[in-house]
């Protein structure tokens, strides 16, 4: 089923298949309002990603309604102090400033996603993703307070002031 690009709506940009993954245990909870969850194709890397928000630019513009979240790895590159960060920077070079409070990003730091099946001792990326979000429209976050996530609290924090929590989650 396609979102209704008139309404609140959240167009999600993939780096790899992992994180498709972890989207689709996302859009089976129960509390998650599925229908207005728009995940493309992984792009198959960081990179390309970036590319992907550029060209998708446009649907900030013409839908009002419409936000955008990028996931990728924050994995560590030598020399770099952080990835994160340097990519965060890359994200709101790219992004108009009109529509700053629509663009969010959030991945895995120091590593690449393969890393939260050991941590959450599960090879199943789907239980991965159900883990993490079921209990975000209740405020814990207990799953996020962790070496490789625990950077994504400023920017979950920024969708639940941006009211992305209030139609994202029933």
């Amino acid at each position: 089923m396609a979102v209704n690009r008139y309404k609140k709506h959240l167009v999600v940009l993939l780096e790899d298949k992992p994180y498709r993954s972890l989207m689709n245990g996302v859009k089976i909870l129960q509390n998650v309002n599925d229908g207005c969850v728009d995940v493309k194709n992984p792009c198959d890397g960081w990179k390309k990603v970036f590319e992907e928000f550029s060209q998708s630019l446009h649907l900030l513009s013409k839908y009002s309604e419409c936000n955008i979240l990028l996931l990728m790895d924050f994995d560590d590159v030598e020399g770099s102090l952080s990835s994160f960060q340097s990519r965060k920077d890359m994200l709101q070079r790219l992004t108009p400033s009109y529509c700053a409070d629509r663009v969010f990003l959030l991945g895995v730091n120091h590593e690449e996603s393969e890393a939260l099946k050991d941590f959450f001792g599960t090879p199943d990326f789907e239980k991965i993703g159900k883990k993490l979000v079921e209990d975000c429209p209740h405020g814990d976050l207990s799953h996020w307070k962790n070496t490789h996530l625990e950077c994504n609290l400023p920017e979950i924090e920024r969708m639940r002031q941006n009211g992305i929590f209030g139609w994202l989650f029933r």
